[in-house]
């Protein structure tokens, strides 16, 4: 027992010299001026990174609640972000039930609301977690369940207004040869979101016959490329050892998509050219997009899943105002939809965040019928 002790000891004592010195070297090197602070003297995150290395072939995360390792090299998001895990896992509970439904109702006022505004159309497009279609690589205890939260969310709201693109992508992952979503990413790629961009469209021209869209076959897959592990693999400290696979899709057809953006509330010019990839704006954004299909202007309501749908949006409207929803308020969201006066209001939401209390804001108070 004595001999544990010191073992124990001298281990600790051992750590607190070699741990320090290997941080003033690193603080020397990338010359931090806070180098004498303990936060920088016992930081160990040299050594979480080296730890990842070798558990992770082990299918050990050093990181479980925000990183789950699966097979074949697949990474999952853990129950940090709104217990995307243990949702799956299980039937919708009651207090989720009466969440969703207050959920349905707040956004059947919103339609109506924004109907008396003149929107023609509100549409809810829910982007769905990676493990809901990729499941098959996640760990088996990790698999969802029939009738989990989602299931009853889609089963309570209008599918008037709400699209599930798991179907189509699930569908999809036995057409084609590449993933349509990263392995060490949260996100879907540019395959996964032309996709749901299809099956999007698709439900859109069900009541908007006089709308153009891209059809599947005017899309090419381009040769894929490597890439630098995504986000998961950021969290395990392990971007530069981990790689993706980028499945780049190019739209065939047509005069290219050239697209100048504008700071909305300033009427700034902050960039030009190209059609590329947008990051989710905080601040209302403006693209206008020459040679799109349609003359129309749409309100965009977006998230991190809206990057790489962002070109093909653009591709097929003349201006779309982007702004992450998270960014409004209630009354901020209608004086934007006063103000812009949008043809359509269309809201892309990540799954794990479809549920969230963002959705349960109901319209402004003064804009309630007595």
């Amino acid at each position: 027992m004595k001999k544990n002790v010191l073992i124990f000891v001298c281990a600790a004592l051992l750590a607190l010299t070699v741990i320090p010195a290997v941080n003033l070297t690193i603080a020397n090197r990338e010359k931090n001026e806070k180098w004498w602070s303990r936060s920088v003297i016992y930081n160990f995150d040299f050594g979480l990174a080296y730890l990842a290395r070798v558990l992770y072939p082990l299918g050990i995360s050093t990181n479980p609640n925000q990183v789950v390792i699966g097979k074949e090299g697949w990474l999952y998001l853990g129950d940090m972000y709104a217990e995307s895990i243990s949702v799956k896992r299980r039937v919708a509970t009651a207090e989720e039930i009466k969440d969703i439904k207050e959920i349905a109702r707040c956004s059947e006022e919103w339609k109506e609301w924004l109907t008396r505004k003149g929107v023609r159309l509100y549409k809810i497009m829910i982007c769905p977690d990676k493990d809901s279609v990729y499941p098959e690589f996640a760990p088996n205890w990790a698999w969802p369940v029939a009738g989990y939260a989602t299931d009853v969310l889609l089963d309570n709201v209008s599918r008037e207004s709400h699209i599930d693109a798991r179907p189509e992508l699930i569908k999809a992952k036995d057409q084609f040869a590449e993933d349509l979503y990263y392995k060490t990413d949260t996100h879907w790629n540019r395959l996964g979101a032309w996709v749901a961009f299809c099956a999007f469209g698709r439900e859109i021209k069900r009541t908007e016959t006089d709308l153009k869209w891209f059809s599947k076959e005017e899309a090419r897959v381009l040769k894929t490329k490597e890439r630098r592990g995504g986000d998961l693999a950021k969290f395990l400290r392990m971007a530069g050892m981990l790689s993706d696979i980028e499945a780049r899709v190019k739209i065939i057809g047509g005069n290219p998509i050239e697209t100048q953006r504008y700071d909305f509330e300033t009427g700034r010019l902050t960039a030009s050219g190209g059609n590329p990839h947008i990051a989710p704006p905080m601040r209302p954004l403006l693209v206008r997009s020459k040679h799109a299909l349609n003359n129309r202007k749409v309100l965009w309501l977006r998230d991190s899943f809206g990057t790489a749908l962002s070109p093909f949006m653009a591709a097929t409207f003349t201006e779309t105002l982007q702004i992450h929803y998270a960014a409004l308020e209630p009354e901020t969201l209608a004086g934007l939809v006063e103000t812009y006066r949008p043809d359509y209001v269309f809201l892309t939401v990540v799954e794990r965040d479809a549920r969230g209390e963002w959705f349960k804001k109901p319209r402004p108070v003064m804009e309630r019928k007595k």
